[in-house]
């Protein structure tokens, strides 16, 4: 688990940068957070040192990896499903959601007018790039295709998450009596793969805001439907994953008041190479 952890940070460090490389610092900075975002695992880890690690927040129960890929088999297309030419489930969630966007992209041409073109799949979309978080939306172009911003309050949260079909998907936790929890650093996401597999099987009454009683037939959810859950279920799961990293840095930096502050968050496992979520 900590090789899972910790290895995109040891590429980082070893990745050629300004300095040849016998002559820099191989070792990555220290302290850092790193974001266990996998099948298997959902955590966050405070490292201090190479030897030196402690769990922030862990999932309670199912790990963001396992809830997507249950989430894909009941969104996705029955014909997307047995056309794909692998069962990384995941990755099919997150190209079908976003399948109708586009990107804009700079124009060749003088007048640095923009052009729509489809959204391209670069050979190797994550290289180690030592630049911004900033400069990595502007560089990717994400933003006409996710457009995603922080909701400012709990209202307005709830009132964007409303869709037409007249269901929302929120946040893990963030519905709970009292709401403790929504600022605890547990993890969970059984609760939103159930969430999702019941508007599959049954839909929302619009007039009442709860499920149909009676299921509906697979052929009876349109694709702009089923993208709508696509997206908004990574949303909801990827808000909360972000959600726990920023409590996670508060905490650290109450409990290590007199150590570096954290200056590093590394991304890990399977789930960090959904482009969504990295650029949430």
């Amino acid at each position: 688990m900590q090789a899972h952890a910790l290895t995109p940070r040891l590429v980082s460090a070893l990745q050629p940068q300004t300095r040849p490389l016998e002559l820099r610092d191989v070792e990555p900075k220290f302290p850092f957070l790193s974001v266990l975002a996998s099948g298997g695992h959902t955590m966050l880890l405070y490292t201090a040192s190479l030897t030196e690690h402690s769990m922030i927040a862990t999932t309670v129960d199912a790990a963001i990896g396992d809830c997507l890929d249950k989430i894909a088999r009941v969104v996705l297309p029955p014909e997307t499903i047995s056309t794909a030419k692998n069962t990384m489930y995941g990755a099919l969630l997150e190209e079908f959601a976003f399948a109708e966007n586009s990107r804009t992209l700079p124009s060749s041409s003088q007048n640095g007018s923009k052009i729509e073109t489809p959204d391209p799949q670069p050979q190797n979309p994550y290289p180690q790039e030592d630049i911004t978080a900033g400069d990595y939306c502007v560089t990717n172009g994400r933003t006409a295709i996710y457009e995603y911003a922080v909701p400012r309050n709990r209202e307005e949260e709830l009132r964007r998450n409303m869709t037409q079909w007249g269901w929302a998907i929120n946040e893990p936790l963030s519905m709970t009596s009292g709401g403790m929890k929504s600022r605890s650093l547990e993890l969970s996401f059984t609760g939103l793969t159930t969430k999702v597999e019941r508007l599959i099987r049954h839909g929302m009454d619009r007039e009442t805001g709860k499920f149909n009683k009676t299921e509906r037939l697979p052929n009876c959810i349109s694709l702009e439907e089923r993208r709508a859950i696509a997206r908004e279920a990574m949303r909801a799961a990827f808000e909360h994953l972000a959600n726990r990293v920023v409590l996670g840095l508060q905490h650290i930096a109450v409990e290590t008041a007199n150590a570096a502050p954290v200056a590093t968050i590394v991304m890990s496992g399977g789930v960090a190479a959904n482009r969504f979520l990295r650029y949430m």
